[in-house]
């Protein structure tokens, strides 16, 4: 294959490489809590998050663990939101990292209408939860056994491992990334847990968006003390 394309292509002369900008680093500029008003709904549709980091944060392998902590059947936000609260249809919360730029922390779900504002502020206690103290052993273990099982679907085919270590060719990162991240689970102690939660999860930076009939929110959004910004999504007319 090599032969062939140095045969093939060998000789061509492309255009000259053009210089292409750095991607914003993705910081974050604001926060707060923000709605959008849709009076036919009779369910309301949240998002809570705030900007992450990138696959080489050093919290990257302790976060993963947090990750199957917080979700699934077993998970936290499962046991306590809706099957506890009964306050969600579905819910969840993920860290997203990336190659090359910061990804994102996201949480949220869907529950009725007068349930709006007891569902967000379960969603806040269990984030903070998770940040002033250490998960258990038991779903430190079960967290990094559901992380490991998964470890075998990064080698399914031989295309995959070869668009992996092309990709982390691409991106920088070592060609044993993904064992190393193995590596880290494994070893990831309940303080290193709560030590990533602490470092990557920021309560003050959290936007939280909601889609929903405001009329039937009882309590208001204006109940949970912040600021609510009515953000506007509908189409204009053409002109």
């Amino acid at each position: 294959m090599k032969a062939l394309i140095a045969s093939t292509l060998g000789a061509w002369q492309g255009e000259k490489t053009r210089e292409i900008s750095q991607p914003p680093l993705g910081e974050q500029t604001a926060a707060g809590l923000f709605v959008v008003n849709q009076p036919q709904l009779t369910q309301s549709y949240i998002h809570i998050g705030h900007i992450g980091e990138e696959l080489r944060s050093p919290y990257h392998a302790p976060m993963a663990v947090l990750n199957e902590v917080l979700n699934g059947f077993g998970g936290r936000l499962f046991n306590q939101i809706r099957s506890r609260q009964g306050l969600a249809y579905s819910v969840y919360a993920y860290w997203s990292p990336r190659y090359d730029h910061n990804g994102l922390f996201i949480g949220g779900g869907q529950t009725r209408s007068e349930a709006t504002v007891p569902f967000i502020e379960s969603m806040y206690k269990e984030l903070e939860k998770v940040r002033s103290e250490p998960i258990t052993e038991t779903e430190l273990a079960f967290a990094k056994d559901s992380v490991l099982n998964s470890f075998v679907f990064n080698f399914q085919t031989p295309n995959q491992t070869l668009s992996r270590l092309i990709r982390y060719e691409y991106y920088g990162y070592p060609s044993d990334f993904v064992f190393k991240f193995r590596d880290q689970v494994e070893a990831a102690t309940t303080q290193q847990v709560l030590a990533a939660a602490q470092a990557t999860l920021t309560p003050d930076k959290l936007i939280t968006v909601v889609v929903g009939n405001v009329a039937e929110m009882k309590p208001g959004l204006e109940t949970l003390g912040v600021e609510v910004t009515p953000l506007d999504v509908s189409i204009p007319q053409p002109t």
